[in-house]
């Protein structure tokens, strides 16, 4: 069997989501795989592997980044209230 159909981009998204604990219902699942499966053929051309393929359709949130967005959007916060208090 083909790797490159919709049931084989489903196994491929379970078993990434299951490596990097990603906890997916079978109807994101079936989503991403269709948008995959479109980008795929889509951009046939390209020399992209299927986890990168995988990982451009599923967004899943990253701590690290999100906190440091926040302790920067903090910092700005805090110095525009300082110039409104000032003024």
């Amino acid at each position: 069997m083909p790797e490159n159909t919709l049931a084989g981009w489903e196994n491929k998204i379970r078993s990434y989501a299951a490596t990097h604990k990603l906890p997916l219902d079978r109807t994101v699942v079936r989503r991403a795989a269709k948008k995959i499966n479109r980008s795929f053929e889509a951009c046939n051309a390209l020399t992209l592997t299927d986890d990168e393929l995988i990982a451009r359709v599923l967004q899943h949130s990253d701590p690290t980044g999100e906190e440091a967005v926040k302790n920067v959007m903090r910092e700005r916060n805090h110095a525009a209230a300082a110039r409104r208090l000032a003024a």
